[in-house]
């Protein structure tokens, strides 16, 4: 490989997760000499790397004469920038997307760039956003945050493979966006904003605040988009940033009340989920062809074609990569309609916040199953959310009494202590044009290793079903 700006420089890689590995992995690839820290003894490291493992915290010697610092997304920044400025100060400090954009750059100059960013829905734009842009018969690498780490993506492509990305669609969780860098990016977005992490912020400003670095490489014709009703969204609009601002889900007269020079609007038309999804330009685009539930959803199709638009593709290409999306594991998936009722997996949805994003504007009676591992939500709105459409609740798991209060003298509520009687519970409760929904505002370590195994073993009762 020929000679790179990282060739011969000493690099700390912090933490050996899966993006510490892939951004060790890839500058071992550039010709960097690494040192990768983890505080697990048995961390699994790429081969050539320098070990520092075990330690409480990171010894002075991995820090001597360092270039460069990559920082994981999962690790606290402070400690180690410290730790750094007073061992290393004229090192570099980046996170593993950061490096990664500045080798894409490196490599391939500027590709056209979609960063996404928002406390609930943030994969499935991302996912979305990218299949629209395969349709168009682009090249997009889609991950960051979901699925694959950038740095892998790029080793591979390096190591041609994989063919280069032509476009880039990344999803940025808070922590990744700690340390990224005002790289130059086309589109920028920040879905929503409501609790979480609070226990790495001191406050929700602070999350919000590392919420807006987004904005900070929008370029000057870039789009900047925005929920219009979320209530962050006034805050966000006063963060400096180039571009032009796009309001989503912007109802009539929204403009003239937030930022009405900056601000176009995208619109649903209709209620609930909707029937016709409106570009500022006047494009539409039929909500029956997304097979995704909720009004959400009808918000999360505008972002993402508002993004792919921006980067050039057709509508035509919109029109069938929408109609072929058929969304991500867990997250709202239709499993079966039996007898006029409708199943749906929402294990992804871990907080009051996503529950509420899901069921908001749903077009039919819901009998919600909730509850695992409490993560100290306020639950009183999904107090509201049953008595505006519940059919009925059956709450399960370490936080059952929490959820059964819940439901208590709003909708009929029922206690399960399995998933296969929690899916029978919810079977005796619904009605023929009713839907069945598991979405369950918490977390599932007191039943199941995640979300995931949670999700598969309620879609396998709910497929055997007779």
């Amino acid at each position: 490989m020929q000679a790179t700006p990282w060739t011969g420089q000493t690099a700390l890689v912090v933490g050996a997760g899966a993006s510490g590995s892939a951004a060790a992995a890839l500058l071992l690839a550039l010709g960097a000499r690494v040192r990768v820290y983890d505080q697990r003894p048995a961390a699994s490291l790429p081969a050539g790397a320098e070990a520092f493992l075990g330690e409480p915290t990171v010894p002075d010697a991995a820090l001597a004469g360092i270039d460069l610092m990559v920082l994981s997304p999962g690790v606290p920044p402070s400690p180690f920038r410290a730790a750094q400025q007073r061992l290393a100060p004229h090192a570099r400090v980046h996170g593993e997307m950061s490096l990664s954009l500045a080798v894409a750059a490196h490599r391939w100059g500027r590709l056209p760039t979609v960063l996404i960013t928002g406390t609930n829905g943030k994969s499935t734009v991302t996912a979305l956003t990218g299949a629209l842009l395969t349709a168009a018969g682009r090249r997009p690498f889609v991950g960051g945050n979901l699925g694959v780490p950038l740095a892998a993506a790029v080793l591979a492509a390096i190591a041609d493979d994989t063919p280069a990305p032509d476009s880039l669609v990344l999803e940025c969780s808070s922590f990744q966006l700690e340390t990224l860098g005002p790289h130059p990016s086309d589109v920028a977005m920040i879905l929503n904003l409501t609790p979480d992490h609070l226990d790495r912020y001191p406050t929700l400003n602070d999350y919000a605040a590392t919420k807006a670095r987004i904005f900070a490489g929008l370029v000057d014709d870039g789009l900047a988009l925005l929920d219009a009703g979320d209530p962050w969204t006034p805050y966000f609009q006063d963060q400096p940033h180039r571009g032009r601002t796009v309001l989503v889900d912007a109802q009539p007269g929204t403009e003239s009340v937030t930022h009405a020079a900056t601000a176009a609007g995208a619109q649903i038309h209709g209620p609930g989920p909707g029937h016709t999804l409106a570009l500022p330009d006047g494009e539409t685009y039929p909500r029956a062809i997304l097979h995704l539930a909720g009004r959400h959803n009808s918000k999360n199709a505008l972002f993402a074609l508002l993004a792919a638009r921006h980067l050039g593709a057709p509508r035509e290409a919109c029109l069938a990569g929408l109609e072929s999306f058929r969304g991500l594991p867990h997250r709202m998936v239709l499993v079966r309609e039996l007898a006029g009722v409708a199943y749906y997996d929402d294990s992804k949805a871990t907080n009051v916040a996503s529950v509420l994003a899901s069921l908001d504007g749903f077009d039919r009676p819901v009998v919600l199953i909730a509850g695992g591992r409490a993560k100290g939500d306020d639950l009183a709105p999904l107090r509201a959310l049953l008595a505006r459409g519940g059919r009925g609740l059956v709450a399960i798991g370490e936080s059952t009494e929490q959820f059964f209060a819940v439901g208590d003298g709003v909708v009929p509520t029922l206690r399960a202590t399995t998933m296969p009687a929690a899916v029978a519970a919810a079977r005796s409760l619904a009605q023929p044009g009713d839907a069945v929904v598991l979405s369950p505002a918490c977390a599932s370590y007191d039943w199941f290793k995640n979300y995931g195994e949670r999700g598969d073993v309620f879609a396998a009762l709910v497929r055997a079903l007779a």
